[in-house]
């Protein structure tokens, strides 16, 4: 006897629901209550499930459904965690889960509460039916990864690196289905940006604020942003991006299609960038085909009245694969040579990193979408954010950002929902995702 679909949405639509319902904001987190409720789905079922608590409140799940033929598992990754939402700007309250028009709200529903329902569900269904794998199945749901990870997949691998060894991890990401021309065409996310954040710290003479001078350090600041702000790294091609470019533009007619490949071409990137009609895309690619700099946080005096002698502003670096953090301050250095009285320290940083789509996960993730849907195309991209995968790849693991959804044609409105105000997924989308991962697991650990 099949499995009835209609009802797994159902099951799918309510732990949802009730998943986002625990607020599980980080900071600071508290992520223990969605442990203790994921693993109550898992106990049900005759699964050992461990509930592994990294710091007060702090909670991280692992379930693995042993494999019989002692092949090093795959990992199928979310984090419980979610960032703060500004309540009174939602249309619909943003803890609610509630299901309205065929869209479950809330903030988690795609980042990334959905994919650990998905991963769940589809988990659950193989157990159901006495699935026996060849390699280990392993449902992990972390803390923290919205702060850095330093409370979830960073402190399982200090403690616990033994729960971690895969050959493979299914994570957030990718996934994102766009009506290209004729086809629907679907992220894998191989590869993500690196981090190196850094602080400059600019310095003048201090003085009394109704005398003006020439040495004020929040001016020479304000002109450091605006200069840092304005300013547009050169094109640094990469073979994830150029898959990416050549894949959407091969299913373009002339000449879109010549004119998307541009892109790759540092004559004509630029204007080719700032034809393209979709915000969201538009602003992907600008992304992904240059390191990136952004002023975010700024510090500067403490009394209207006192010109200060020293302020600072911190900005999000992100780099591509092959990119050193020194590299990054001298192209910060060069930028602001007529600057002088500053100081530039790095905060953090972390490498990008990428996996290849050329193995047999990769194939049979395309091969199981080509099946649900035959006008599909998969192609890889880059995340131009960090997720938990690049611990992994750290290791030598195989790590994909994949979650497929309904293809959209507004890929812009999809994308400004991530961290943004009313948050929320189809549940379409979410029966698509299940069924897929489902299918896929039955054939390539059976």
């Amino acid at each position: 006897m099949g499995i009835d679909w209609e009802k797994v949405k159902e099951e799918a639509i309510q732990i949802l629901s009730d998943y986002i319902k625990i607020d599980t904001t980080n900071p600071p987190g508290k992520e223990l209550p969605g442990a203790f409720y994921l693993q109550s789905f898992l106990q049900k079922e005759g699964l050992p499930a461990m509930v592994l608590e990294s710091q007060p409140e702090r909670g991280n799940l692992f379930c693995a459904m042993k494999g019989t033929d002692n092949l090093s598992p795959l990992i199928l990754l979310h984090h419980i965690d979610v960032v703060p939402a500004e309540a009174e700007k939602w249309k619909n309250p943003p803890y609610s889960g509630a299901l309205i028009d065929g869209e479950v709200w809330g903030r988690g529903t795609q980042d990334c509460k959905s994919l650990g329902v998905i991963e769940l569900v589809a988990f659950l269904l193989l157990a159901r039916e006495g699935f026996k794998p060849k390699r280990d199945i392993v449902y992990l749901a972390t803390a923290d990864e919205e702060t850095g990870g330093k409370w979830g997949v960073g402190w399982l691998f200090q403690n616990h690196p033994q729960l971690m060894k895969a050959d493979y991890v299914i994570n957030e990401g990718g996934g994102i289905g766009m009506a290209v021309g004729q086809r629907n065409v679907y992220t894998c996310q191989t590869a993500e940006k690196g981090i190196c954040w850094l602080k400059l710290t600019f310095r003048g003479k201090p003085g009394h604020g109704s005398v003006p001078h020439d040495d004020n350090c929040v001016v020479k600041m304000a002109k450091a942003i605006d200069k840092i702000s304005s300013y547009r790294s050169s094109l640094r091609r990469t073979l994830t991006t150029e898959k990416f470019i050549k894949g959407i533009a091969e299913e373009q007619s002339f000449p879109r299609s010549f004119m998307l490949k541009q892109l790759l071409n540092p004559l004509f990137s630029r204007s080719v960038e700032k034809r393209i009609p979709d915000a969201g895309l538009k602003g992907m690619l600008g992304a992904i085909l240059r390191n990136t700099f952004v002023p975010t946080v700024v510090q500067a005096g403490q009394k209207t009245n006192v010109i200060p002698s020293e302020c600072s502003f911190q900005v999000d670096c992100r780099i591509l694969p092959g990119v050193e953090p020194e590299m990054i301050k001298a192209e910060v250095r060069e930028l602001l040579g007529d600057f002088r009285d500053y100081d530039m320290e790095i905060l953090q940083t972390s490498p990008a990193s990428e996996s290849p789509a050329n193995n047999a996960l990769y194939q049979m993730l395309e091969k199981t979408l080509k099946r649900l849907d035959p006008k599909s195309k998969m192609i890889p991209t880059m995340l131009t954010g960090a997720t938990d995968s690049r611990f992994f790849r750290e290791k030598g693991t195989v790590a994909y950002g994949f979650q497929p959804m309904i293809p959209t044609q507004n890929l812009s409105e999809y994308l400004g929902r991530v961290h943004g105000h009313d948050e929320r997924l189809s549940a379409e989308s979410l029966l698509f995702g299940t069924r897929l991962l489902y299918e896929m697991l039955k054939d390539f650990c059976g």
